[in-house]
């Protein structure tokens, strides 16, 4: 029963310590994409052309899918424009 316990206790710190380092990817990834997103509505600023556009709005809907996913969307979202 004591070695249960044991194994209970460790699965769940390994599963909180798994979703905590996905968060922090889902939140690199995204601050990787809101550099991407500056660099690209600066040079839609500079030149605008569609192509432009519509990179800006696929930057945006994957930082949005991050934010969904990362189980916080209000606090990742947050977390990615104070960068």
């Amino acid at each position: 029963m004591r070695l249960l316990g044991i194994v209970l206790l460790l699965f769940i710190c390994l599963l909180a310590a798994s979703c905590t380092s996905e968060y922090k990817e889902c939140l690199e990834e995204a601050k990787v994409l809101r550099e991407r997103f500056l660099i690209v509505e600066e040079s839609n600023f500079l030149m605008p052309t569609g192509e432009l556009t519509a990179e800006m709005k696929r930057i945006e809907s994957e930082i949005h899918f991050l934010a969904n996913v990362s189980g916080n969307e209000e606090l990742f979202l947050n977390e990615i424009k104070r960068y």
